[in-house]
């Protein structure tokens, strides 16, 4: 384990790189949005609420990141957003559509090596750590 951490040490892959990168906006936040209005319709600020609490509060999703990134997967036609109260605009529920599940699936595929990754690292330090 200790030749994985160092190569990736020289990959200059830090903790903030395996969390922070760009694979947060590109697969995680969009895995995880699809995941979640596949369970249920969900709105933005549920979203982010679920994002924390799912990642143990390592990672937190800002409306500046959650909303455009919502339009942007309904625009894909991922998924299908409709207001709680069409005539006030209130909350946007979204839910997956069959196009948004093959997506899904897809990023979920190509994610799980990187989450792999990740947690090998992570028993890696503790144990070196930690023992």
């Amino acid at each position: 384990m200790a030749e994985r951490i160092e190569g990736m040490a020289g990959d200059r892959a830090t903790p903030k790189d395996l969390f922070l990168s760009e694979v947060k906006t590109r697969d995680i936040f969009p895995l995880l949005i699809l995941h979640l209005v596949r369970e249920r319709p969900e709105y933005g600020n549920s979203l982010m609420t679920r994002i924390r609490e799912i990642s143990a509060g390592v990672m937190s999703v800002s409306p500046n990141t959650i909303y455009p990134l919502l339009r942007r997967l309904e625009e894909k036609g991922y998924v299908e957003g409709k207001w709680e109260h069409p005539d006030t605009r209130s909350r946007r529920f979204y839910t997956i559509t069959p196009s948004g599940e093959k997506k899904y699936e897809e990023i979920k595929e190509r994610f799980e090596v990187h989450l792999l990754r990740v947690r090998e690292a992570i028993e890696s330090m503790q144990k070196e750590l930690y023992g």
